[in-house]
């Protein structure tokens, strides 16, 4: 395996490419850390967004139900001929679970003991997938009571508002988990056909840290698949999702106490000089977190105001259409749109700004290469979000300046814009 190092932390990673294209990355623990933990991430790179795609060995695009990727992740722990993967996994006081985004599925097991053992069998779960009419239709039970009790959390539904209505063709528009109505159209044999389509090595990545015997991992990873040949990536369908929005506004009335506010603005990527995705990524979200970060000006006066109570910022990333999404809890929606919009056409970045900015950041990257699970998180993201790892953050943040920031917030566009709301039952 390739040995790589973290610039600017005292840190070392091994990655390998297989040659049935899994993306192997082992972190082994630092050999002062008496820490005897590991920590297993098995991704997939198929989440929500996929729902149309050329079926492996299949000529033509199809369409699947929404929600499908995550109904496959919940069946992925359901076996022909063995106990719950969550029985194997506690009786040596590990820790499984999985979780489905928009890019990716991701299955984590951790532990102290039988790190060999526990792998193996992760290794079995995905390769042996088990799908029947009985448990499927058990299964749309299952996930359909979900559905329902997150129709009465007001968080869900005002972001469920939003993106519904900021996109226009991208599966944004629809929640990670689907729909009543796409549940009931999943069937085993889509099941089988998406497993086989995106459950395939050159499809994923495997990172393994903590306290492990880097080489007795890349020998038990390589005889998994020593019978496993590479295939191409699926195919995807592209949206070419618009810059404007679907709707510009909708209103609902809940039950909530507050006023739930989700805003969305869409502006091109190609708008951005910045060709590299990693730099424009931290550019703006140290924008971010200068102008709207709990610390800021902004934020003290909207909470001194009374007119934000909780607040989220993010930023979302679909083709070519960069997303800057922002939920906030409020007692005076109007007012504080009104200010938000005055925030965001006077956005400000000092050269203090950032240099205090910087200062926190590669510190964050300094303690973070101290704990196995945190770079394990760290190298997740990156994988999901790029493909690639970056290894050299220190020395991107350390070479961010004004001038590249200045270039950048001229560059925004905030004139694409969705607004959902819920205002609180009048009783």
């Amino acid at each position: 395996m390739q040995k790589i190092a973290i610039k600017g932390v005292d840190r070392d990673i091994y990655r390998e490419i297989l040659p049935s294209g899994l993306d192997l990355i082992l972190i082994p623990n630092d050999k002062n850390t008496k820490k005897k933990n590991y920590y297993i991430n098995f991704g997939v790179y198929y989440g929500a967004l996929n729902n149309d795609f050329i079926p492996y060995q299949q000529k033509k695009m199809r369409s699947f139900p929404a929600g499908i990727a995550h109904f496959l992740e919940h069946k992925m722990f359901e076996m022909k001929e063995a106990d719950s993967p969550f029985n194997f996994y506690s009786e040596s006081g590990s820790y499984v679970n999985a979780y489905t985004s928009y890019h990716s599925t991701c299955y984590v097991v951790s532990g102290s003991k039988k790190l060999t053992e526990n792998l193996k069998y992760l290794f079995k779960i995905l390769k042996e997938p088990y799908f029947t009419k009985e448990n499927v239709e058990k299964e749309q039970g299952i996930i359909t009571e979900e559905i329902h009790m997150r129709e009465d959390d007001p968080d869900y539904i005002v972001m469920k508002m939003l993106q519904r209505n900021l996109y226009v063709k991208s599966s944004y528009r629809i929640p990670v988990i689907g729909s009543s109505e796409s549940i009931r159209q999943i069937n085993a044999d889509t099941l089988y056909t998406c497993y086989q389509t995106f459950y395939r090595p050159s499809n994923m990545f495997l990172v393994v840290a903590g306290c492990i015997d880097t080489k007795e991992i890349y020998q038990l990873v390589c005889d998994e698949l020593r019978e496993t040949n590479f295939s191409p990536s699926p195919q995807k369908k592209v949206y070419h999702e618009p810059v404007k929005v679907g709707r510009a506004y909708e209103e609902m009335a809940f039950d909530t106490k507050v006023e739930k506010l989700a805003i969305g603005y869409k502006m091109r990527r190609s708008n951005f000089s910045i060709k590299d995705n990693v730099m424009l990524n931290l550019y703006l979200n140290m924008l971010i977190a200068i102008n709207f970060s709990n610390t800021s000006a902004f934020s003290e006066k909207m909470r001194t105001e009374h007119l934000a109570l909780r607040s989220n910022y993010m930023i979302q990333t679909e083709e070519d259409i960069k997303s800057f999404i922002i939920e906030i809890d409020t007692l005076q929606s109007d007012q504080f749109i009104e200010a938000l919009e005055e925030q965001l056409h006077h956005l400000t970045a000092t050269e203090e700004d950032m240099e205090r900015m910087k200062k926190v950041w590669i510190s964050s990257e300094v303690i973070k290469s101290d704990y196995a699970d945190a770079l394990l998180d760290s190298f997740v993201d990156d994988l999901v979000i790029y493909h690639d790892i970056v290894t050299n953050y220190v020395d991107l943040i350390r070479s961010m300046n004004m001038k590249t920031m200045k270039k950048v917030m001229e560059e925004l566009d905030f004139s694409n814009r969705s607004i959902a709301k819920l205002t609180p039952i009048k009783k």
